[in-house]
């Protein structure tokens, strides 16, 4: 009976992103790769099933104690679709982003690649001890705003979307 929408909300705790594979950010595969006629030599796996279950069963826990607002899985379009498709069922909701902390350079890479993962957004910051004690690295993103914008931080780059002008594309 308890329910995770794939809609940020207005008022809630931190946006969080979970690497599941483990992997690096790789565009082999990609829906990017494709529309730039490329297939790519390598493709993101996952390296560790029993992390995957880790994953799986702590977020099962978190989610019976209402402690995730929204969730939504990084898989066709990667993490910059799941950020927009977080935003697009509400008018004048955005986020602020910062993805430094994921530790990668090259921006393409990290938001095109189609590494397993998810998005969630938690109720408060209690779940950071549930990922700490579980050896999750959910890393803290961002946070939901209530501007029709995507705002997103990489080191020194920087670049708003407008959610509104993005649903319509989509």
């Amino acid at each position: 009976t308890k329910i995770v929408e794939p809609v940020f909300k207005m008022n809630g705790g931190a946006i969080y992103y979970i690497n599941i594979s483990q992997d690096d950010f790789k565009l082999g595969g990609s829906s990017f790769a494709q529309i730039v006629n490329k297939i790519g030599n390598e493709a993101p796996s996952v390296k560790s099933a029993d992390y995957v279950k880790t994953v799986f069963n702590t977020l099962q826990g978190l989610i019976k104690n209402e402690k995730i607002l929204a969730g939504h899985d990084v898989a066709s379009g990667g993490l910059i679709t799941t950020l927009l498709e977080l935003c697009f069922a509400n008018v004048n909701t955005g986020a602020d982003l910062d993805l430094t902390a994921l530790k990668e350079e090259d921006c393409i890479k990290m938001l095109f690649a189609e590494n397993a993962g998810v998005v969630i957004q938690a109720a408060d910051d209690s779940v950071d001890a549930v990922f700490t004690a579980n050896g999750i690295d959910a890393v803290k993103i961002g946070t939901v705003t209530d501007a029709d914008q995507l705002n997103i931080k990489n080191h020194t780059m920087k670049n708003t979307l407008s959610v509104s002008e993005m649903r319509d594309t989509w």
